[in-house]
């Protein structure tokens, strides 16, 4: 209370007293009764300078549980009076913790009790997944509400009756691999939820459950006459959303071949000397447990089968009973052994892939040529054909020899020696101009199949084409430019 002496006034006064930072509304959840609370009091004036303020209350009163009203109330001496209110609420925890079913679940909750215990019942959950699925993290297969001055939360007690705060499971995931199961088993159910049967199956589960549970074993401890003689009530099973879908879960990719790609003296087609290729066939899983069908795509090889120098895509394709769909893919490359090359200076060397009787072969044939100005260091050989063993073969003309195999092709285009005679060499093996240029390389493109037909396996096959196929020619022909 503050009283203050009344100052001489000429006119009556008629402004009641003004009242400033009045108290908000105070809420408390506790289990403690009664309960002391503590605010700051109002702010208080008036223009008299003269007033009385009572509080129907006191900060750092005792308050039990209920709703209780606060007012400030302060008048002057001309009888002008203001008020501010605000209410004082102390509550009990909310017992009832509240819970979602899981997607691709169920949730049956009740209440425990046991006899002779009074009004000290439990509100209990067990969480349940379709058979097809898992729940996605370990947990206890009982949860229990527990208040607290923070409100209610869930949790459970392990095999050594220890309580642990847990999160029901929100969802129930697809089981990608096979083996055990989170939970106990009977926390599983097959069919739609929603249907009266399956909830009557989910329902009559839930009493075996409760009495394996530990928190309801470790009573057995403490209170023998009373072990086993729960109660359950208000037993009841909500539907998580997912029950009563078809299945739209594609089957899933356990395992699927990388690609394969092999360097081989194999693999030529001409002379049928093909490596033999296999792979770990895929592993595919579903969540139905339904048959898969697999089937196969791509190009037209199976596991196990002799490949020719090429690209080849594999794609296996499995199927579950609802027609969704899981593939896997991968890509096999058979190649020939690379032979190496040196590009000569002031000079060129142009290859091509022959092609014969319209199959292509991954063998490749080169020849190697001077600037018209340069003379070669040594005769150079009409082709160059790179070989499966990664070297160059050398075909020459009809009546030369074939010349030795070269780990390299390397040939030399050089200033000519004015004190040495030069070597008569056929002229296609020089050129004019820049090779950079468009229309010498489109020359130098025709002196390929040029020395092609002057090599002695050509003019065999002219003459004996019933044991030779057909030439059709080179394809993807390249012009490599040395520097000048």
């Amino acid at each position: 209370m503050k009283i203050k002496r009344p100052k001489k006034s000429q006119q009556p006064d008629t402004i009641p007293p003004t009242i400033t930072n009045c108290p908000w509304d105070i809420t408390i959840t506790t289990e403690t009764d009664p309960v002391q609370v503590t605010w700051e009091q109002p702010e208080i004036s008036d223009n008299s300078g003269v007033f009385t303020s009572i509080a129907s209350i006191s900060s750092g009163s005792c308050f039990r549980y209920g709703t209780h009203q606060v007012q400030y109330t302060a008048h002057d001496e001309a009888g002008n009076e203001a008020s501010c209110q605000f209410k004082v609420t102390i509550k009990k925890p909310d017992l009832s913790c509240t819970a979602q079913p899981p997607t691709d679940g169920s949730l049956a909750c009740g209440t425990l009790s046991y006899p002779g215990s009074g009004m000290n019942k439990w509100q209990f959950c067990v969480p349940f997944c379709m058979k097809s699925t898992g729940f996605h993290r370990r947990a206890g297969s009982v949860f229990f509400c527990q208040p607290s001055q923070s409100g209610t939360s869930w949790f459970h007690l392990d095999e050594a009756w220890q309580m642990t705060k847990a999160h029901m499971p929100e969802t129930c995931t697809v089981r990608r691999r096979t083996g055990s199961r989170r939970g106990d088993s009977l926390q599983y159910y097959e069919g739609d939820c929603n249907e009266q049967a399956v909830k009557k199956n989910i329902l009559a589960t839930v009493e075996q459950i409760v009495a394996k549970d530990p928190s309801v074993i470790s009573q057995c401890n403490k209170h023998p006459n009373t072990c086993g003689n729960f109660r359950i009530s208000d037993l009841s099973v909500n539907c998580g959303p997912g029950n009563n879908q078809g299945d739209t879960e594609p089957p899933v990719v356990i395992s699927c071949p990388q690609n394969i790609e092999i360097e081989t003296k194999k693999g030529n087609p001409y002379w049928n000397d093909l490596p033999e290729l296999s792979w770990k066939e895929p592993v595919f899983e579903d969540n139905s447990r339904g048959p898969l069908t697999i089937t196969k795509g791509g190009s037209n090889v199976n596991n196990g089968d002799k490949l020719a120098y090429g690209q080849y895509s594999v794609e296996y394709i499995a199927t579950d009973l609802s027609g969704n769909q899981a593939k896997c893919s991968f890509e096999i490359s058979v190649k020939s052994i690379a032979c190496t090359m040196e590009l000569p200076e002031h000079g060129a060397i142009v290859c091509g892939y022959p092609s014969v009787e319209g199959m292509d072969l991954m063998t490749i044939d080169c020849i190697v040529l001077c600037q018209s100005k340069y003379q070669f260091s040594r005769d150079p050989y009409p082709i160059y054909a790179c070989s499966e063993e990664g070297l160059w073969w050398t075909f020459t003309s009809t009546f030369t020899p074939i010349g030795p195999n070269l780990p390299s092709l390397n040939h030399k285009c050089q200033e000519p020696n004015i004190h040495k005679k030069p070597k008569v060499v056929d002229q296609n093996f020089y050129f004019d101009g820049d090779c950079h240029d468009r229309a010498v390389q489109d020359m130098l493109v025709g002196h390929l199949e040029y020395f092609q037909r002057k090599t002695s396996a050509y003019q065999y096959c002219e003459l004996n084409r019933e044991f030779c196929r057909k030439w059709n020619g080179y394809r993807n022909v390249t012009v490599f430019c040395g520097s000048t």
